[in-house]
């Protein structure tokens, strides 16, 4: 029998009693099941995993994806990518070290939106006792639910594009802007132009209904929408700073404080997330999977 306690207010929950390098059966992996959908982030802590084991336990919610970037995947496990300020030998990065500089939700941008992700802690940085590195969440159910009505009606029918070309060119913008700070540099791998075609734009509802548990919730993030669809950019830019401010509000979010071990799940359909880098020098090093979800009805593919 697992134990799930409640750790925000409106999202996240500890699930104890459970050893995830073990297959679950199936009465198990129903209660893990729920658990995680109706908490919308949920952490196993004190974990003990391999990589192939962590890609069986994310593989029975549904097809794993293989991420874009190539780079940062792991060697001979595809499904696996890395997040990492580390590098190897030859001075490289091993994985993404800008991952999540914006809110986003994972692969929003893709014809069939990731349905969960799954971040397991190997290596966690460390100063003074407290660890570095926090993942902040926001529930975009909840924020959905406390907008006034007539914003509800407003944003009903209405679409914005999600576009990975926006969100590497914002990346590689705001990394340039660190470096003439002198704040913090990352290396940033310049997508492909075979990379680029993969992830054509989609214009997807502002307001999405989950496949899982039908709630409504606001499918926009500042990482990767780009714009309103068929909106005057003045007026379509002023209403997603208004939703994006909404989002992220205090009461919405739920902050992780990582350790060795967490394996950490979030619902990309219900939750946007941002990292927060403040641990360059100390290594830090984290392996995800991420789980397919279906495509969003009533999108629109751009070419």
């Amino acid at each position: 029998m697992i134990t799930v306690t409640r750790l925000g207010k409106h999202i996240g929950a500890a699930i104890t009693g459970v050893d995830l390098s073990k297959t679950l059966d199936d009465d198990t992996f129903a209660q893990v099941s729920q658990a995680f959908f109706d908490n919308e982030v949920v952490v196993f802590p004190g974990q003990t995993l391999t990589p192939e084991q962590q890609i069986a336990f994310t593989r029975r919610f549904g097809v794993l994806e293989h991420h874009v970037r190539k780079e940062a995947r792991l060697g001979n496990h595809p499904e696996i990518f890395i997040l990492s300020n580390k590098v190897d030998a030859q001075g490289k990065a091993i994985g993404a070290q800008d991952a999540g500089r914006f809110w986003h939700s994972d692969l929003s941008y893709k014809t069939q939106p990731s349905l969960l992700s799954a971040l397991y802690a190997v290596e966690i940085p460390v100063k003074d006792g407290k660890p570095l590195g926090d993942t902040h969440f926001a529930s975009t159910t909840a924020a959905y639910n406390a907008l006034p009505e007539d914003l509800k009606q407003q944003l009903a029918g209405l679409r914005n594009i999600h576009s990975y070309r926006d969100y590497r060119l914002k990346n590689y913008a705001a990394q340039q802007d660190d470096e003439r700070r002198g704040i913090r540099t990352v290396q940033e791998h310049a997508p492909t132009p075979e990379q680029l075609a993969s992830v054509p734009d989609m214009a997807t509802p502002v307001v999405r209904v989950h496949p899982v548990t039908g709630r409504k919730g606001l499918f926009v993030n500042e990482g990767h929408t780009s714009h309103m669809h068929d909106m005057p950019p003045e007026e379509g830019d002023a209403l997603l700073r208004r939703l994006y401010d909404h989002i992220t509000q205090p009461e919405f979010i739920y902050t992780h404080h990582w350790k060795p071990g967490d394996l950490l799940m979030w619902d990309n359909i219900a939750v946007q997330h941002k990292a927060t880098f403040d641990y360059d020098p100390l290594p830090r090093l984290l392996y995800r999977t991420t789980v397919r979800g279906p495509a969003v009805a009533d999108s629109i593919v751009l070419q």
